[in-house]
Formats: C-alpha cells, structure tokens, sequence
C-alpha cells in the first residue's frame, strides 16, 4: 500500500481539493461547499490552517480550518457567518484563541487508512505549536437519520457520548480527544440529521 505524504495547502491544489469535496459530500448543497476560489483565499490566507494528504500525488483527504475567537454560547447563526466577513471575506484572525475546523474529508477510496486520525494530529499539533487553546469543531451526525422521531437530539447525543450508540462521525471524534459542547441547529445543511450537528472541542493539554 502506497505511503500517504501530509502537507499544506497550495493554490496548486485547490482545484483537487474542491473536487473531493464534491465526491465525498454530493448531497451537500453547492452554497455550503468550498469551491476552488474560496480555496485559493484559503491558501493565501492561511495555508497552514489546511492539511491536505497525497498518494501518489493525488489528494486522498483533507482539513481546513482559521484561527479564531468563539464564543460557545454565542454562535452566529451559521457557519458562513462565522468564517466570512459581511464583505464575504474569509475570517482568521493569526492571534485568535481557537482553531476552528470546518472541513474534513477522506476519498472513500482510501477510507479506513487512519488518513482522518493523521490530518487531526497535524491539526491538534498546529494547535500546540502556536499555543491556542484548542481546537473547534461542528460535527455532523450522520447515525442521527436512523433516530430521528424516536430520539431528540440531546438524548441521541447523550447515548453516543455514553457509548451506548456509534456515530460514525462524532464517536471517532470523541476517541479523537474532542468533548461535547452542545448540539447546534442549522449551523449548515445536513439532511441525514434534519440539520443537527454537534459543538465539539479539542483542548491544548499544554495550556
């Protein structure tokens, strides 16, 4: 099996990178998507923010994501409102107190590789190199779609975090080191879980 290589993102990439976006998210609407000029701001904003992995020279998976101030009981209303500006500039603030991730994605091609536990440790390192208080993120709740009608959302959450059920997403992220802030409505579109999603935070042991 071909090594995979991590490195950042480039402007040569965006276009790859958009792309597999597209393939692992097809029902995600265009609108909540990067496109490959939201990604050439990315890189020239803040390419170290984005961890894209190679095999063969191909991109196999990403992560994004800025540095930033956020408030947990205060959120903007979505996610968009919360990495662009009114002037649809892309937010990162170099001496923000978070990093916040707002993408992740592995080629179902080479899922079940450790490709996704690897772009969080280049991200939780970045985290620890630059002495920010942790890493934030919104997860999607995918195992939700099953429970919709029989679970509210709070007691879905409970019972993943419990470990009574699996979330493909946010138990892998809880073995990640994440821990449950709350669940958050309409941060983005996510049919599976009737938009639900979950608030989760890495915290810099260092700090």
């Amino acid at each position: 099996m071909t090594e995979i290589q991590y490195t950042i993102l480039t402007h040569q990439r965006c276009k790859d990178v958009a792309e597999l976006l597209a393939t692992c998210f097809p029902d995600m609407p265009i609108e909540d998507q990067y496109t490959q000029e939201e990604l050439e701001e990315v890189a020239t904003v803040f390419p170290e923010g984005t961890v894209i992995a190679l095999e063969n020279g191909r991109v196999v998976g990403m992560g994004t994501g800025v540095f930033i101030d956020i408030e947990f009981d205060n959120l903007p209303p979505t996610e968009n409102q919360l990495l662009y500006n009114a002037n649809d500039m892309l937010i990162h603030y170099p001496e923000g107190r978070y990093y916040y991730g707002s993408d992740l994605a592995v080629h179902p091609e080479c899922r079940g590789r450790g490709i996704a536990r690897e772009i969080y440790n280049h991200r939780k390192a970045l985290v620890i190199n630059q002495g920010k208080k942790g890493f934030a993120a919104a997860a999607v709740l995918p195992g939700y779609e099953t429970f919709i009608g029989q679970l509210d959302i709070q007691s879905y959450l409970d019972k993943v975090v419990a470990g009574e059920l699996f979330d493909p997403t946010l138990s892998v992220q809880l073995r990640n080191g994440f821990k449950l802030i709350r669940p958050i409505k309409d941060f983005f579109t996510y049919p599976r879980s009737n938009n639900w999603s979950a608030l989760i935070l890495w915290e810099n042991p260092n700090r």
